[in-house]
């Protein structure tokens, strides 16, 4: 599912359809798409969209039954004065009962924020496809001689869609498939040489080597029974969730460098110092010289060289690095941030590749398009699917909380930075709505 809030108004049936390309972020195919508007029916509030799943009869899968009731609880929650429903399919004729159907059982899961206000039916969202309404709650419509029904405009063009490309410098893209393919992956450079990956390969199984030995350690010193060693072998729910709290979380891959390790020694005070001070003061020193590198690597705008993709391999691996990194996506250099993030997310591959592609997803989800962020948090978990930030941000996305709040956590960023000495620029962006 994506979900995007993006306030703009639109006057009419045909134009709210010929918009949604440009809410979306992607001309979407066989799809279903509400959209909350306010109580005058002008502006748009939310835009959700998932894929239409129906049955060898025209039915809703149970699947598909699921996903409305869970849109509709999002509508419920965001207080949606109306929502309209649009169907984007071919399969069937425009005036097929089975979509009337559909929209009957939005209707009724709608019940706690007045129903569905209208529903449409287009085969395509191209410029000339037909569209017809298919369910009119709208004051006085049953009054009308049959249902409306309308052209698409061209959604490359239409007003929302030259307003999101002048606010934001991005045009619509023409499928979902080209959205994907932005992401897809590259080799690391152009060095057919080049051990990148398997260097990142080995820092993976490093971390996995070093997380199994601390959670049998946990399960050992808890007293568990060997039959919790596997989450899978639990035979009840609350067995499992049991277990994954006693696993410890994601762990820090913070490496030293030998330079570091000079000019701490260089400027360390000539008593002895506490190991665990000296650990904690090597490993700040080490984060702070990381994200001052970052910043300077951003600030160039270069394209990324096959040093920058291995520093920031390692980077971004560092809690404190990564975590104050995600704050530019407030900030003047979030298109700086993007442009490298997109690359390194494509470049990369593991643990690495899933941090810029969290960090990459973050940015697009601030500014509003939750098509793109979804398809980020995607390649996230492909390339590690206990990615916790990706968990968490994904979840966020296909639960609808608005780009407004989810712009809150960028604050922690501008606070562990200021803990590593660094200042990163100030918040300028205000985030979609």
């Amino acid at each position: 599912m994506t979900s995007d809030s993006y306030a703009t108004s639109v006057s009419g049936p045909g134009a709210l359809i010929t918009a949604i390309p440009a809410l979306l972020g992607f001309i979407p195919e066989r799809s279903l798409v509400l959209i909350t508007l306010d109580g005058e029916g002008g502006e748009i509030g939310t835009t959700m969209r998932h894929d239409l799943v129906l049955d060898d009869r025209g039915r809703p899968t149970s699947e598909m039954l699921a996903l409305i009731e869970h849109l509709a609880h999002v509508c419920e929650s965001y207080d949606a004065q109306l929502v309209m429903g649009v169907v984007i399919d071919g399969a069937h004729p425009a005036d097929s009962p089975h979509y009337r159907r559909l929209f009957a059982i939005i209707d009724r899961h709608l019940a706690a924020v007045g129903g569905l206000y209208g529903g449409f039916v287009t085969p395509a969202i191209t410029a000339g496809s037909h569209w017809m309404t298919m369910w009119d709650n709208r004051s006085g419509a049953q009054q009308g001689t049959g249902p409306a029904t309308g052209v698409v405009g061209d959604p490359t063009i239409s007003p929302v869609a030259i307003a999101r490309a002048v606010k934001n410098g991005r045009r619509v893209l023409m499928t979902r498939d080209e959205m994907v393919n932005s992401l897809s992956a590259l080799p690391h450079c152009a060095d057919p040489a080049c051990d990148a990956h398997a260097v990142a390969a080995d820092d993976d199984r490093a971390y996995w080597r070093i997380h199994d030995e601390r959670a049998e350690s946990a399960l050992f010193d808890s007293g568990e029974d060997d039959e919790l060693d596997h989450p899978q072998d639990c035979g009840r729910v609350d067995d499992t969730a049991h277990w994954v709290n006693r696993v410890p979380q994601s762990l820090d891959q913070t490496t030293v460098a030998p330079s570091t390790l000079r000019q701490w020694a260089e400027s360390a005070a000539p008593q002895r110092i506490a190991l665990p001070a000296l650990v904690d003061g090597l490993r700040r020193l080490q984060e702070r010289l990381d994200l001052e590198s970052a910043l300077d690597v951003l600030e160039d705008g270069r394209e990324l060289t096959c040093a920058d993709l291995r520093f920031f391999d390692k980077a971004l691996r560092e809690f404190y690095v990564r975590d104050s990194l995600l704050a530019l996506a407030v900030t003047d250099r979030w298109m700086d941030a993007e442009r490298a993030w997109t690359q390194a997310a494509r470049r990369l591959r593991g643990r690495g590749q899933a941090s810029a592609a969290t960090l990459l997803g973050f940015i697009y989800y601030v500014h509003g398009n939750g098509a793109m962020a979804g398809t980020a948090f995607d390649v996230a978990l492909r390339a590690c699917p206990d990615y916790s930030m990706a968990v968490l941000y994904s979840d966020a996305l296909v639960r609808g909380i608005p780009p407004h709040r989810i712009s809150e956590c960028a604050k922690s960023g501008f606070i562990v930075a200021r803990s590593l000495g660094v200042t990163l620029p100030e918040p300028v962006m205000r985030p979609a709505a």
